[in-house]
């Protein structure tokens, strides 16, 4: 299970660019959880919070409007630690308004109580329908509910067959599941879909790794890593599949740009002592 997303894979899973994510993080829009060797990393409230800016940004809402509804938010309720996923923030006419209890207010406080037929208190942004259901299946993987994951990532495909990261989120739960061929089954299909899919060229090198299928095991991982020169993981079992190999010194290679990556990640002590050898 994933816990913390790079801003590679927010701007890949949201549809924002990694410097509209860099700048919303430095004027502290929407901040990060973590820092690792120059890399952002967010967990998914902080990822559900991007989803509800992109949809407002789409609605061609501006970044200022945004920021002063969060402004508001925390002067008015300064119980809410994070108002973009604490509360709904909707249009109303030309109006961003924070909905909270049923309630619609503006960003100076005055309460809305005529609401058009269609529109219901407290509704949020109206979303894409597929992109929506993911979400919510990503949020069901995260809290390891994995049997509501899964329905609702099928619910995704049986309006986009072709929806690349519900393929390989569904692989994932597979693995999870020891049924390493339907897992691969689904990195396959979203392979098909999306050749350069870093996620889907790792979990599958993993899978043939593990059947001892080395030479291709090597070749899932080397496209994962030219896909992601700063796939930190990647080079690392990478170099290890090279070493079982007999290719020690390109596995070197892979480990030393792994310990440039990422000098204090979990393997990198690990990764020093064999390097010294």
């Amino acid at each position: 299970m994933k816990r913390l997303y790079t801003q590679k894979e927010v701007s890949r899973l949201v549809g924002v660019s990694e410097s509209q994510i860099r700048y919303w993080d430095r004027t502290g829009l929407i901040s990060s959880t973590e820092k690792q060797s120059g890399t952002l990393l967010f967990d998914f409230t902080a990822l559900v919070a991007f989803r509800t800016v992109k949809a407002l940004l789409d609605k061609g809402v501006s970044t200022r409007r945004i920021r002063k509804c969060v402004e508001s938010v925390k002067e008015r309720m300064p119980e809410i630690k994070h108002p973009l996923t604490e509360v709904h923030l909707a249009i109303y006419g030309n109006e961003v308004v924070i909905c909270k209890d049923n309630l619609r207010f503006t960003p100076y406080g005055q309460m809305i109580i005529n609401f058009s037929p269609e529109e219901k208190a407290g509704e949020p942004v109206p979303v894409n329908t597929t992109e929506d259901l993911f979400f919510q299946a990503l949020e069901s993987e995260c809290v390891g509910d994995w049997e509501r994951a899964e329905k609702k990532y099928r619910r995704v495909l049986s309006r986009n067959p072709d929806h690349a990261d519900t393929l390989v989120n569904l692989g994932n739960i597979r693995h999870h599941a020891a049924r390493a061929k339907e897992a691969e089954t689904y990195y396959r299909r979203a392979l098909y879909v999306d050749p350069n899919h870093v996620e889907a060229n790792y979990n599958l090198a993993n899978l043939l790794e593990d059947r001892n299928d080395l030479d291709n095991a090597v070749l899932f991982y080397s496209k994962s890593v030219h896909e992601d020169p700063e796939f930190a993981d990647g080079h690392f079992n990478l170099g290890m599949v090279l070493e079982k190999m007999g290719n020690r010194k390109d596995a070197r290679k892979h480990w030393r740009i792994y310990l440039e990556l990422d000098p204090e990640g979990e393997w990198a002590d690990y990764l020093r002592d064999r390097l010294d050898v």
